[in-house]
């Protein structure tokens, strides 16, 4: 019967999305994974390999469907603005090759909002760049990513962070804390 195969397909168009089980808790959901990308990912030590996006960040960024939005006003270049995370985080490369170290700490424990394909995260945290020229930049910084489910993972398809200038001893305190190395 030739209605079988159309009372099918539409069968399977009423179903319900199936979720894509992405977790909700643990390292790999999303507000760990803020953390991690902000910790892990832009950090750079003295001595660590040349940074190349790409290789560095595959695990927070889909590079396979990398339209967005992205915004950062700390964002070297013409543009704070960018509509694909490939050129987007391309465009850091040479800031974070042109520093001996840059690293983080964490202001405040975060805050998530989580569904079962979308979510979005906010975190603060201060950071201090020192060039290989020896200048050093501190900075207090706010993000807010908004994250899709891809193939089971969380990948930011959003983001929002802003940055400011501050001395170097206004943060220092998150610094002795333990909240990077020195």
């Amino acid at each position: 019967m030739r209605l079988a195969p159309l009372t099918a397909t539409l069968l399977l168009l009423a179903a319900p999305a199936v979720a894509q089980d992405c977790p909700q808790t643990g390292s790999d959901a999303p507000q760990e994974l803020h953390q991690a990308w902000i910790m892990d990912g832009w950090e750079r030590r003295e001595g660590d390999p040349d940074f190349i996006f790409e290789d560095k960040m595959a695990r927070w960024y889909d590079l396979e469907s990398p339209e967005g939005v992205f915004y950062d006003n700390f964002a070297p270049g013409e543009s704070q603005l960018f509509d694909d995370a490939g050129v987007y985080g391309a465009n850091w490369e040479d800031l974070q090759n042109g520093a001996r170290s840059i690293l983080h700490a964490m202001t405040d424990e975060g805050d998530s909002l989580v569904s079962d394909d979308v979510a979005a995260t906010a975190q603060g945290f201060v950071g201090r760049v020192e060039f290989l020229d020896g200048e050093t930049i501190a900075f207090d910084a706010r993000s807010q990513l908004g994250w899709a489910c891809v193939d089971g993972a969380w990948k930011i398809r959003q983001e929002l962070n802003y940055a400011w200038i501050v001395e170097p001893e206004d943060i220092a305190g998150y610094f002795d804390a333990g909240g990077a190395e020195q």
